[in-house]
């Protein structure tokens, strides 16, 4: 059964090896290979210290999927964070992003988060359409920001202000 749950930072291993795996798919994360898991481990605390959201997807002790919301940290920008998420392959199209998305929006506005910012690729319809379904509004493109295996791909920059969150 699948369950979402704050992270700990013993997942760490476990969220490795799953941002790995998407990240090897070459679609969707803007690293094509994972992060090591002491590497994860610090993001992890960072984001939690920082006062940020860090979310895992579990099915049964399987981590099958993340959402987080990073803390900006310059002054004048701390009011936002930015978004960030990836599902295994086998979990997508069943609502769980949905699932992850909004459990990871409420918790950071309800922490005092004005603004939650995301970047995408043109390419990654679902996840556009996803972000487009909670009220993020396009607010710009990085024409032909990625090239990768001989490939172009634009970048869209994404926002939800807290005033905009109806959930």
């Amino acid at each position: 059964m699948l369950s979402i749950h704050p992270t700990e930072t013993e997942d760490a291993s476990r969220i490795a090896a799953c941002i790995d795996s998407v990240a090897r798919e070459r679609l969707f994360l803007g690293n094509t290979k994972g992060f090591s898991p002491e590497q994860t481990r610090e993001f992890i605390q960072f984001v939690k210290s920082a006062g940020g959201v860090h979310l895992v997807a579990l099915d049964g002790d399987d981590v099958v999927g993340w959402c987080d919301v990073t803390p900006q940290i310059y002054e004048g920008l701390t009011h936002a964070g930015r978004l960030g998420m990836g599902l295994l392959p086998e979990y997508r199209g069943q609502g769980w992003g949905t699932k992850l998305v909004t459990e990871a929006l409420s918790i950071a506005f309800k922490a005092g988060f004005e603004r939650i910012e995301l970047e995408v690729f043109a390419s990654n319809v679902g996840a556009i359409k996803l972000y487009r379904y909670f009220g993020f509004c396009e607010e710009g493109k990085k024409r032909k920001a990625r090239k990768l295996d001989g490939m172009y791909d634009d970048i869209f920059l994404f926002g939800l202000l807290r005033e905009e969150w109806v959930r």
